[in-house]
C-alpha cells in the first residue's frame, strides 16, 4: 500500500470523481485503453479499464487528471495505424499490452520523482504533448526539443 500519511487508509482504486487524499497513490486507476485485439473503429477500440498506476522514476511526475481531450493521436492509436503504438513500445522494452491515451490533459501534481525540482505536489498543471530525454544533446544545445531524436508524444508513443 502506498501511503503519504501513515494514518490515512489508501484504497486500491478510487471511483471516478472520488479524489484520493493529496499525495496518496492508489495501486490502480481508471483509464481509457486500447488493446491490439480491439484495433479498429475508435468508438469500439477504446474502453474504460482499471489498470495499475505506473511507478514513477526519478525524473517523472504523476498527475491526477482532471480533464482530458480526444485528438488525432487517439484516433490513430485506436485504429492501430499508421503505427501499432503497443508493438512499438514493446520493441523498446516496455511491458504493457495496452495503450492508455492522453496527450491533452490538465490536473494536479500528485507525486514527483526524487530528482524533480521544478514542480511540487499540489500544483495545477496543463500537460504538453511533447516528451524528450532531459539529457538529449539536441535539447541541451538549445535547439527545438520537438525535433530531438529522443522526442516522443505523450499518450501516443508513451503510456
Amino acid at each position: 500500500m502506498n501511503t503519504i500519511n501513515e494514518r490515512s487508509e489508501i484504497k486500491e482504486v478510487y471511483e471516478l470523481g472520488e479524489r484520493p487524499p493529496l499525495g496518496a497513490i492508489p495501486e490502480k486507476m481508471h483509464a481509457f485503453c486500447v488493446r491490439q485485439e480491439r484495433f479498429g473503429e475508435p468508438k469500439d477500440a477504446w474502453k474504460r479499464e482499471i489498470i495499475p498506476v505506473p511507478e514513477i522514476g526519478p525524473l517523472d511526475v504523476l498527475v491526477y487528471t482532471m480533464a482530458t481531450g480526444i485528438n488525432y493521436n487517439n484516433v490513430w492509436a485506436g485504429l492501430g495505424i499508421p503505427v501499432d503504438v503497443i508493438a512499438d513500445r514493446q520493441k523498446k522494452g516496455e511491458p504493457e499490452d495496452f495503450h492508455a491515451g492522453g496527450s491533452d490533459s490538465a490536473g494536479i501534481i500528485w507525486a514527483v520523482g526524487s530528482e524533480v525540482e521544478n514542480v511540487k505536489v499540489g500544483e495545477e498543471v496543463v500537460i504538453h504533448s511533447g516528451w524528450w530525454e532531459p539529457d538529449d544533446p539536441w535539447v541541451l544545445s538549445g535547439k527545438d526539443p520537438m525535433l530531438a531524436p529522443s522526442t516522443r508524444i505523450w499518450g501516443y508513443q508513451t503510456n
